[in-house]
């Protein structure tokens, strides 16, 4: 980890406004994950974010209870959140849920993820279906390293 995402996430870490937790099976964050980390904090709801050895989970709203998990269930009525699975052998990283309660959010979470990659990593929605009203493939035609599936 950079001396300066380690401050940044540190920093991050010690807010109010935005409580990490990173996984104690990870040693080092890659530094994608740490880009996306710091992408996502900035985005202003988001307040809680979940770093796994292969999943990253960022929300407004957490579960209760002691292990607070970052809400990111599609068409949660006030919650805006987003799940990617991390493949670091393929250089991907999978949409695996989105929500946004508030128009605009969903664009803000992509976009931090997708300025997080480096050019030759990709990104991979596969969904099952799509509430999203075509979200997707705007998303697609903005950002070229992004493939629906």
């Amino acid at each position: 980890m950079s001396a300066l995402a380690s401050a940044m996430l540190k920093s991050l870490m010690t807010t109010e406004r935005t409580r990490i937790r990173i996984s104690k099976k990870i040693q080092a964050l890659h530094p994608v994950v740490e880009a996306m980390t710091i992408n996502l904090a900035e985005v202003d709801p988001i307040c809680f974010i979940r770093i796994l050895p292969d999943l990253l989970e960022a929300s407004s709203e957490a579960t209760a209870g002691r292990n607070k998990i970052p809400i990111v269930k599609p068409g949660h009525p006030s919650a805006i959140g987003v799940s990617a699975i991390l493949d670091f052998g393929c250089q991907e990283i999978q949409f695996f849920a989105i929500t946004s309660a508030k128009k605009g959010f969903g664009g803000k979470m992509v976009s931090a993820v997708m300025r997080a990659l480096p050019a030759d990593w990709r990104a991979v929605v596969v969904m099952q279906w799509d509430w999203s009203d075509g979200f997707w493939e705007h998303m697609s035609e903005k950002y070229t390293n992004l493939e629906i599936v």
